[in-house]
């Protein structure tokens, strides 16, 4: 008896959840947001944007029954705790730690009981990083480091419509030798949205790739019905290597943006990107989406670190970093005193973090260093390059200095 109420609760539970997702949170993304986001930004217009947005991430929270996981992790030299409802648990795991840590799992916790779980934690000596949507903020007591970090950014080529030579002159000299070397190549592009190709794509070139490029970082490969869904809303890029396709790329055209979305290359060969394959498709995206009218480039998702390949990659463009409006969680970060191989371990990240809207590399600073007399000039200009509005720095004791160009 007891049972079969169990199962009958668990059954009401699913379907309401099912419900949420059909009839509140499906109609703002699908529809309300996508035309609030079209056309000139009033400020009536960008207010009632906002409150959609938030009613479909209020959405989301009802759904995670407002219960989220609690982990521990030990690693040789410092322990993090991860508070969160486990999007990206396997990223963060791999970014924090060197070599994999023990794991501890506990209760989980509702969410009002977090702040108190967090101040417990970071007072003890933990690092703590809590997954939880944005809209679920509050402010930490007596805690010196902490700051929020988008899971995913945003890299955007402007004003793809300059003359060519100008284009190429806001990427980097690497990028533009590459670009020179693609001549030694038989490459060529053809876009389609023929689905006998689509198909060939995603088994023959999405699949392989993407499990093969972030083997063991917890990747989530989305399935077929998702990039179709993608791919009838724009196309596909197909690179050839002669007669043969060897690469892809799914991408759409919204009004003056072309933005790449999912690539693939033929059975992961990462001889294939030795050759330069990946330089090839995009730059015959960015020759396309010029072709096209489009304005802008948009490069798609990278962690927000400016130490990460992919980041790099895509920075050599020329790119400028935005946020991710289509990412709901965030990752938070809060200590009250980390060790100092921690802290020069997230230094080395480069992470990033947001203010204003606007995306800055964080810099943790040690006890015996003043952010007030040190020359952060080589890190600033590092940041310019990647495309960042400048630094955040933190003091030990939690204090606070945004460093930009016009400021230095």
């Amino acid at each position: 008896m007891l049972i079969n109420l169990k199962r009958r609760a668990l059954q009401l539970v699913d379907l309401v959840h099912r419900g949420i997702d059909r009839f509140w949170i499906h109609p703002l993304e699908s529809q309300i947001i996508p035309r609030l986001e079209s056309g000139k930004q009033t400020r009536l217009r960008s207010a009632t944007l906002r409150w959609a947005s938030w009613c479909a991430n209020a959405g989301r929270v009802a759904v995670l029954d407002l219960r989220v996981e609690v982990k521990r992790w030990t690693g040789s030299e410092w322990s993090v705790t991860y508070i969160g409802d486990g999007t990206s648990i396997e990223i963060l795991r791999t970014i924090l730690f060197p070599e994999p840590p023990m794991m501890d799992e506990f209760p989980r916790v509702f969410l009002w009981q977090v702040p108190a779980l967090v101040q417990k934690l970071a007072g003890e000596g933990d690092l703590v990083v809590c997954e939880l949507n944005e809209i679920v903020r509050w402010s930490p007591n007596g805690l010196n480091t902490s700051f929020v970090v988008p899971r995913f950014i945003k890299q955007v080529l402007e004003e793809i419509d300059r003359p060519m030579e100008n284009v190429l002159a806001s990427m980097n000299q690497t990028m533009r030798r590459k670009i020179r070397q693609l001549e030694k190549e038989e490459f060529s592009y053809i876009f389609t949205q023929n689905k006998e190709e689509f198909d060939f794509f995603y088994y023959r070139m999405y699949l392989p790739y993407i499990k093969l490029r972030h083997e063991g970082q917890g990747m989530i490969l989305d399935d077929y019905e998702s990039v179709h869904n993608l791919f009838m809303k724009g196309g596909l890029i197909l690179i050839k290597d002669g007669q043969d396709p060897v690469c892809g790329m799914v991408c759409t055209l919204d009004g003056d943006k072309c933005t790449a979305l999912e690539m693939g290359v033929l059975d992961g060969d990462f001889d294939l990107v030795k050759r330069g394959i990946n330089v090839a498709l995009w730059w015959f995206m960015l020759l396309w989406a010029r072709e096209q009218g489009a304005q802008r480039f948009d490069f798609g998702s990278s962690l927000a670190q400016t130490s990460d390949g992919v980041f790099n990659f895509k920075r050599q463009w020329g790119t400028r970093v935005y946020l991710h409006k289509g990412i709901h969680t965030q990752w938070s970060f809060y200590a009250q005193a980390l060790p100092d191989k921690l802290r020069k371990h997230l230094n080395a990240l480069e992470i990033i973090t947001s203010l204003d809207g606007k995306c800055y590399r964080v810099i943790m600073t040690g006890p015996t260093e003043s952010s007030s007399t040190a020359d952060f000039t080589p890190e600033l200009k590092h940041a310019d390059k990647c495309g960042l509005a400048g630094l955040m720095v933190i003091s030990e004791n939690g204090k606070r200095q945004v460093i930009s160009q016009s400021s230095s």
